[in-house]
């Protein structure tokens, strides 16, 4: 006499289902008791799990429905069928991230508690959590992500703030379950805790991240302001309101009689009232050098202070280079813009870092040279000197 499985033995969900396949198979159980002990192998890890999850109530309207899919479904696999072995070995994942969802939930809170306590509650936990949960992995990669996050191994935070060229991949330490997790966490936190994109989920993610002090996050001590880019296009190095007047440009422009030709039709009517700082330069090379230089004097420094003497130096000379200057441009606009958050919005920065989600690239920038030198490479348009739009004057920066 076959002796019948005992299900409270096996010591997982699948291990059961293998094991009951095989009984059915060599004929050791009839389709009759491989049935009632299918239904009790999918009772007992029920009874163990919590149902009350995102994912479980998206998935199924009640649980008696859950019960009976499950059963169904599970009965009618062959996992001895190859080309129906990766389809099966999914659903058998699903089902077995379903019986352990609430367990998932549970761990994944436990260790967040622990990382995140001093700037987290604990309902705030538990919503993290069954984000972290609810991301589209199997059951193991949510255990080997599990595992990552206790070990510390999701993110390389060094990345964040030594200036240079990254790709996402590096940064994830090139495993994508850290990165598809990321993803899920990207609006968390976002205008309620008046934060950006991104910002909490460096946090919740790494334990030298934090969103306390200075700069949108702190990197293992370092202050980094955070900008994190979805679409194409970037941030800008500065406000519409800190850069000068269409108005006070003009005036001073007028006063340089062979600009006058080139640029206005009429009393303070710009032919052009865009012009980008190639341009500029190009028009203003018909200048001679002493005269350009009082120009120059009397205009870069109304948009960056005391950083616009490299683009001073370039403007000046015989000639100018429209690409030289546009490139002392940038570098001056960064470290104006370091400064300018410093002192008018109290936002000090160590770096300034760029994450691009669509090309999958992360750029660090500690000053203006950064821009320039070939550390960090963009593809930012000319920034503008005259234009309608105050914005077009700080540099976009474009991965």
């Amino acid at each position: 006499m076959v002796r019948l499985p005992n299900v409270n033995a096996y010591p997982d969900f699948l291990t059961g289902v293998q094991d009951l396949q095989d009984h059915l198979k060599r004929g050791d159980i009839s389709s009759d008791i491989h049935k009632k002990l299918y239904q009790d192998l999918i009772h007992r890890f029920m009874k163990v799990e919590s149902f009350e999850t995102p994912w479980f109530l998206r998935e199924y309207t009640s649980l008696d429905q859950a019960k009976q899919e499950i059963i169904q479904k599970v009965q009618s696999l062959d996992l001895t069928n190859k080309e129906k072995a990766e389809e099966n070995a999914k659903l058998l994942d699903k089902i077995y991230s379903i019986l352990k969802q609430g367990d998932v939930v549970g761990r994944f809170g436990n260790i967040i508690k622990n990382a995140l306590s001093n700037e987290y509650k604990e309902n705030e936990m538990t919503t993290i959590a069954k984000m972290i949960a609810d991301t589209n992995l199997t059951y193991q990669q949510k255990n080997e992500f599990l595992q990552n996050l206790q070990d510390d191994k999701v993110i390389n935070y060094q990345m964040l703030k030594t200036p240079g060229v990254y790709t996402l991949d590096d940064v994830f330490n090139n495993d994508p379950k850290n990165f598809e997790v990321f993803k899920s966490l990207l609006g968390y936190g976002v205008g309620a805790k008046q934060k950006g994109k991104g910002e909490h989920a460096f946090a919740i993610l790494s334990k030298k991240i934090s969103v306390k002090g200075a700069g949108d996050i702190n990197v293992n001590g370092t202050a980094v302001e955070l900008k994190l880019e979805t679409t194409t296009g970037g941030g800008r190095l500065g406000e519409p309101g800190a850069v000068p007047s269409q108005e006070t440009l003009k005036n001073i422009l007028q006063k340089y009689t062979p600009l006058q030709k080139i640029l206005f039709q009429g009393i303070n009517q710009l032919i052009k009232p865009r012009l980008n700082v190639r341009v500029f330069t190009d028009i203003c090379n018909k200048l001679d050098p002493r005269t350009k230089k009082q120009l120059a004097t009397e205009i870069f420094p109304l948009f960056f202070g005391k950083y616009a003497s490299g683009i001073i130096d370039a403007f000046s000379k015989p000639s100018a280079n429209p690409d030289e200057v546009k490139r002392q441009y940038i570098k001056a606009n960064f470290d104006w813009y370091k400064d300018w958050m410093a002192n008018s919005k109290g936002e000090a920065f160590s770096v300034l870092c760029i994450v691009s989600i669509l090309t999958k690239k992360v750029a660090v920038i500690s000053q203006g040279e950064d821009l320039i030198n070939g550390t960090v490479k963009n593809k930012g348009a000319s920034p503008y000197i005259l234009t309608t739009n105050p914005r077009e004057s700080h540099y976009q920066l474009n991965l």
